[in-house]
């Protein structure tokens, strides 16, 4: 039994799980999210990580904890594609250029051009099952559809995979930390090798290929 069954009746999303996961707002605007969505369980010990920016005040969500992220396989993927390392992954962060901009297809009228996007990053593992929705990331576009950012294609023909936790804050106790906490993602990456072993070589999950 996964923790978060409430969002997921029948082993599916529920209405607004699935909307938000496949990127669309209040408004029926889409900017991003998961195309080809899939339900997957998160087994326990999974390894999860996480880009944010600082949070400006308490209670803001979503921070360290907040509802995006991907797996260490997947990161190989994207160090793969572009053949570096971690530390090349971030070059030319603060000015929203980096690799994993545009892995993400991260659009700068999101994050309001701010040099803190994507500055800390969150590893964890998870001490009990979750369920999830993961699939590669669809093209994001802004409020007016003026501007459509299509994420880059990585080995295989496909986006980055992500997964979507609703309101992962809210399951903060069933995660162990595996970076200390707002670790720079700058500082993190630029390690050699980047991620720490601990987090980069964790195995490969079941349903991903």
């Amino acid at each position: 039994m996964a923790i978060n069954d409430a969002d997921y009746p029948n082993g599916q999303p529920n209405q607004d799980v699935k909307l938000a996961a496949m990127g669309f707002d209040g408004s029926g605007h889409r900017g991003g999210g998961i195309d080809r969505l899939q339900v997957q369980l998160l087994p326990m010990n999974a390894v999860l990580l996480r880009l944010h920016k600082p949070v400006e005040k308490a209670g803001d969500h979503p921070g360290d904890f907040g509802t995006w992220w991907f797996t260490p396989y997947e990161y190989r993927r994207i160090c793969g594609h572009f053949g570096v390392d971690g530390s090349l992954l971030v070059a030319s962060r603060a000015q929203g250029k980096s690799a994993l901009h545009g892995t993400l297809a991260l659009l700068q009228e999101w994050y309001g051009g701010s040099s803190s996007q994507l500055s800390y990053v969150n590893a964890v593992r998870l001490k009990e099952p979750l369920w999830a929705c993961y699939g590669p990331g669809a093209p994001a576009n802004s409020d007016g559809y003026a501007r459509t950012l299509k994420p880059v294609k990585l080995s295989g023909g496909t986006s980055a995979r992500q997964i979507y936790i609703h309101q992962a804050w809210n399951y903060q106790t069933s995660m162990v930390r595996l970076l200390a906490p707002n670790a720079s993602t700058d500082a993190v990456f630029g390690q050699s090798g980047g991620l720490p072993a601990t987090v980069s070589q964790a195995p490969r999950l079941a349903f991903e290929s």
